[in-house]
């Protein structure tokens, strides 16, 4: 099985991917930090958990399975496992969250790290299950245990990061480095993954990705573009209600004495 049969410019591709979904997500994450209601929290904790899961993870892995060929065979995928793959890493992601909680408390960072990295190791397990050959595919359990320890020491750096505000240029090494270890488990993932073609069988079930690549990259795109928006306007939503609550705080003498000056 050859991984770069159109260039290193997959890899490249990929890692942008996921780095740029991983960005937006720690800064959706940081914002849900500054919520003071529950339900605007999850809201932003479930932009986040698209923004991660769906581009930084999942369509990191899409992209760089663009790649992969087989001399002499075509490789197919069924489309459903790749699109539960997807939802999957949602899912995992926004549980981990939810687990992980606003404490830095370390038994809850814990099992929040368990939760998303166990749920993204199965995604990737389940999109390399999603291969079809003219022939046979196995998969190496012990690559997909590396893969699944890779993926849980990511979420525990991504959880950790989110214990408290950070400044966007940390925000952006710590995207950069899980967009690293994403494409590192993916290989790692791949290694495992053992082809054996038969001209005899049947021709293989499912779909090129190429079909389906540039809606799905499209939607990708414009999943990023609505937590982006909202990221930008959010600061001076935030800075006006901190003002309105500074201002309720104070005396009713002391409001009538700005109101007047003000005048």
């Amino acid at each position: 099985m050859s991984y770069f049969t159109m260039g290193l410019w997959v890899l490249g591709l990929s890692l942008g991917v996921s780095l740029a979904g991983a960005l937006v997500g720690l800064a959706c994450i940081r914002q849900s930090m500054l919520s003071v209601t529950a339900k605007f929290r999850l809201v932003w904790l479930t932009a986040a958990a698209v923004s991660i899961g769906a581009v930084g993870t999942w369509l990191a892995v899409y992209v760089d399975m663009l790649g992969v060929g087989i001399p002499g065979g075509e490789v197919h995928y069924d489309v459903g496992r790749v699109g539960l793959a997807a939802v999957l890493a949602v899912v995992a992601v926004l549980a981990g969250l939810l687990v992980a909680g606003r404490a830095p408390a370390l038994p809850r960072l814990a099992a929040g790290s368990a939760v998303m990295g166990l749920g993204l190791g199965l995604m990737h397990l389940l999109s390399m299950d999603a291969i079809r050959v003219q022939g046979s595919v196995t998969l190496n359990p012990f690559a997909a245990f590396g893969a699944t320890v890779l993926a849980v020491a990511a979420s525990a750096l991504l959880l950790v990061t989110t214990t408290r505000p950070r400044a966007l240029l940390t925000l952006a090494g710590v995207a950069a480095i899980f967009a690293i270890a994403v494409c590192a488990l993916h290989y790692l993932g791949l290694a495992g993954v053992r082809v054996r073609l038969d001209a005899t069988a049947r021709l293989p079930a499912g779909d090129d990705l190429f079909t389906l690549f540039v809606p799905v990259f499209v939607l990708g795109t414009l999943s990023l573009a609505v937590p982006i928006t909202a990221v930008l306007v959010a600061p001076d939503r935030s800075s006006s209600a901190r003002a309105a609550r500074r201002t309720a705080a104070q005396p009713p003498a002391r409001r009538r004495s700005l109101s007047s000056q003000s005048s």
